[in-house]
């Protein structure tokens, strides 16, 4: 090779750039370099080998990181620190801070609710049942908000998030403003407004008290149907309008989820004859293996939410003569089924398969200490688990219920103005005074 082609020879491998930034040049003479150091028997096929190899390819960071993915990280680790033991560092000392010794609060065992959920394959898995427990844990801890009792309700799935709901009673409950006159009165600590309700998007992070539910928003919410957002400051738009957010829809599917579908195995509670409050019957045995499986062997713990709106109902006083005359509504007049009614005697659905339908834990009736419960069709997700004397409920779902959509009829069209009411004027309006006659009256 003449020396002018072998210096244009050389230029050129010193030109041709990799994507990293070296030249064919600078990686043929690592390759011979690393051969006459070494000197392997397969030089020839270490020199191939090193040629045909191609590098991994790396991209330059931009040093910024997004906003989704630095929102996921931040929510992985307040669920991380659910798991922690609350002891921290002081920055400045470097001593051991110890927390602050947890509230005094009951709650249900919801490790061993999720064996019964997860024999029957419903629910949420043990897994993430086990941080709901943390999740409870910290619910209740919390001396501030005044929490007595917890049970985890479920969870509502959502568009953009989800929702984890805790049943609750606390000190404090959420206050009502007296109801509008002529308005269906509200229930405030009773009825609908028993518990108190506390949600959080993940668990791990912050808990939102949901406000009480009034009878109104009860009866908007049953006009509508539209799936939860998963942000509570959410408008609501829908037809008929529900006046509130979407914290207050929740709240109200929340209510007419509990009434219709929070169960206790039959005999398990007694109700007074004359407030019907329920207890507990202390001399209830439990059930065996699969005869829990049937809806019969379930009744309803909770009221019966009534068309008004109410648990209890509301019958205003006829008025001053008309005692024996006087009509009242039909939802004042509604007559609900007895407190701790069986589950077999729910109407059926519009397509005429029933209100709940069986679950076991084995389809073999020879296995024993099976796993009984009851799903319900009326809410897709609500689920009722027991074994032995150990029962629970749980709901996890979209919030909507099974019953064909019928949208409500636009409203009736204004109507037309009356033109013939119109009547032209055939004498003129008095002349404007001139201006020398204003200013004297001046």
């Amino acid at each position: 090779m003449a020396p002018l082609q072998y210096d244009d020879a050389v230029s050129f491998l010193k030109k041709c750039k990799s994507k990293e930034g070296g030249s064919v040049f600078d990686n043929l003479t690592k390759v011979l370099a690393k051969a006459l150091e070494d000197r392997p028997e397969g030089a020839l096929n270490l020199l191939e080998t090193s040629l045909m190899a191609t590098p991994t390819e790396t991209k330059p960071s931009s040093g910024l990181t997004p906003v989704q993915a630095a929102a996921d990280a931040a929510r992985r680790v307040a669920t991380a620190n659910l798991f922690s033991n609350g002891v921290t560092v002081d920055p400045e000392t470097g001593e051991t801070v110890e927390p602050e010794p947890p509230a005094d609060f009951e709650c249900d065992d919801i490790v061993a609710d999720s064996y019964l959920f997860d024999a029957l394959g419903v629910g949420l898995g043990r897994q993430e049942m086990y941080t709901v427990m943390l999740a409870a844990k910290k619910l209740g801890g919390n001396a501030d908000r005044g929490v007595q009792t917890v049970r985890f309700f479920g969870k509502f799935f959502g568009t953009t998030a989800c929702y984890y709901v805790f049943e609750c009673t606390v000190n404090e409950p959420p206050e009502l403003p007296e109801a509008p006159e002529g308005a269906t009165p509200n229930e405030s600590g009773t009825g609908a407004n028993n518990y108190t309700y506390y949600v959080c998007n993940y668990l791990g992070g912050p808990f939102t008290m949901l406000p009480a539910v009034t009878p109104g928003e009860i009866k908007a919410a049953r006009a509508v149907r539209k799936f939860l957002t998963g942000k509570l400051d959410a408008p609501v738009s829908t037809y008929p309008l529900f006046l509130g957010t979407e914290a207050a829809y929740l709240r109200c599917q929340i209510t007419r989820i509990a009434c219709a579908t929070v169960c206790c195995p039959a005999g398990s509670f007694v109700a007074d004859e004359d407030s019907g409050e329920l207890s507990r019957n202390e001399e209830w045995e439990g059930v065996r293996d699969r005869e829990s499986g049937v809806p019969s062997a379930w009744a309803h713990r909770y009221p019966h939410l009534k068309a008004q709106g109410r648990c209890e109902l509301y019958k205003r006083d006829a008025p001053d003569g008309e005692e024996d005359t006087f009509v009242w509504p039909e939802e004042e007049t509604e007559v609900g089924p007895a407190p701790l009614a069986a589950l077999d005697a729910d109407t059926p659905l519009h397509d005429g398969a029933p209100a709940w339908s069986g679950l076991s834990s084995s389809t073999n009736p020879g296995v024993r200490h099976q796993v009984g419960g009851v799903r319900s069709n009326l809410w897709p997700g609500a689920y009722c688990a027991v074994k032995g004397k150990h029962f629970s409920n749980l709901y996890a779902g979209w919030g909507l219920k099974h019953e064909p959509y019928r949208p409500a009829p636009p409203p009736p069209l204004a109507a037309e103005f009356d033109a013939a009411s119109l009547v032209e004027q055939n004498e003129l309006p008095p002349p404007p005074p001139p201006p020398e006659a204003a200013e004297d009256d001046e």
